[in-house]
């Protein structure tokens, strides 16, 4: 890695509110509609429990948050980093990424690192919505995460497709590139292969938010995201993290956040979401949202048809 060129820092604070304001007078061009030419139904065995492996994975007390950001969970106990490979099998990761590829129309550019993203991608795929609801599905990535989880409710929040492409010279460079999420229970699946582009690493700060330092590359690491399928899991409001530009080709991305139903803490902030939506939309989006977080963790398990995940199912079953 490079590290002559230092990565600049996201937008944060009152560069949030500018970010809202400027959201808000910009018209979304995606359309709401759901894509009509999928085929493909999500299945429980397109996961690939027998050969998934997880590798550099760290918890949150790993990186060295004394506290947890849940009082009734340890940080020992909660995933801050792992990669994950192997989790799907080939056939599910070609109908993700004959999926998110068709999805890019609908896409809207975007101002910083990423080029172009489509959000809210479970109202729009059949097939990934059901995947986020499916039991079998939840139940790995929350072996992974060390806590039950369901999808998050925010649905603009919830999932995203992000697009890399190399920007023209005569294009407005990224504005950030380090950041951290709204969202706490994020998963990063890559969609294409490394070689199919150059750059476009996932970078990640190995150690507290507050301990942060973007001219200290001593700290930083790169997730071993190799093949298409491969997936890191990160806890992502309190990772800093980010992709370094792709210098050629192309990348491709599925984001899908997740809450653990059984903590009422969440870290989303008004003016993160309000810097992606606008101010007006976000209001009733907020409002929403902090509705469905003092649901009991049974009613979240029972809108999405799936019988509770209970943290005595998160211990791998004996091979």
């Amino acid at each position: 890695m490079d590290h002559t060129d230092p990565l600049p820092l996201f937008e944060r604070g009152v560069g949030r509110v500018k970010l809202a304001l400027k959201s808000t007078l910009r018209k979304s061009s995606r359309s709401a509609s759901p894509t009509a030419d999928e085929q493909a139904l999500w299945r429980d065995d397109l996961l690939c429990q027998a050969n998934l492996t997880i590798s550099d994975a760290r918890t949150l007390a790993d990186l060295g948050y004394a506290l947890s950001p849940h009082p009734d969970i340890p940080a020992e106990t909660i995933t801050a980093v792992a990669c994950a490979h192997r989790l799907f099998t080939p056939e599910a990761v070609a109908i993700l990424q004959d999926i998110c590829t068709r999805l890019e129309e609908r896409a809207d550019d975007s101002d910083w690192i990423i080029s172009r993203r489509t959000r809210a991608v479970t109202t729009l795929s059949p097939f990934i919505n059901a995947m986020m609801n499916s039991r079998s599905f939840l139940l790995a990535i929350s072996r992974i995460a060390g806590v039950p989880l369901v999808p998050y409710p925010m649905l603009n929040a919830r999932s995203q497709i992000n697009y890399f492409y190399p920007k023209p010279e005569h294009e407005q460079q990224q504005l950030g590139m380090w950041h951290t999420d709204g969202t706490n229970y994020v998963l990063n699946i890559v969609l294409t292969r490394s070689s199919d582009y150059t750059g476009g690493e996932f970078v990640f700060h190995n150690s507290t938010v507050e301990s942060f330092d973007a001219l200290n590359h001593r700290t930083f690491e790169t997730a071993p995201l190799i093949e298409p399928g491969d997936a890191l899991f990160i806890y992502g409001s309190r990772l800093f993290h980010g992709v370094r530009p792709v210098s050629t080709g192309r990348r491709m991305s599925l984001v899908l956040s997740f809450h653990c139903p059984y903590a009422r803490e969440d870290s989303n902030q008004f003016w993160h979401l309000a810097s992606d939506d606008g101010i007006p939309a976000t209001i009733p989006n907020w409002l929403k949202l902090r509705w469905a977080l003092q649901r009991s963790a049974a009613r979240q398990f029972a809108r999405i048809g799936i019988a509770p995940i209970t943290f005595e199912e998160l211990r791998y079953p004996e091979s």
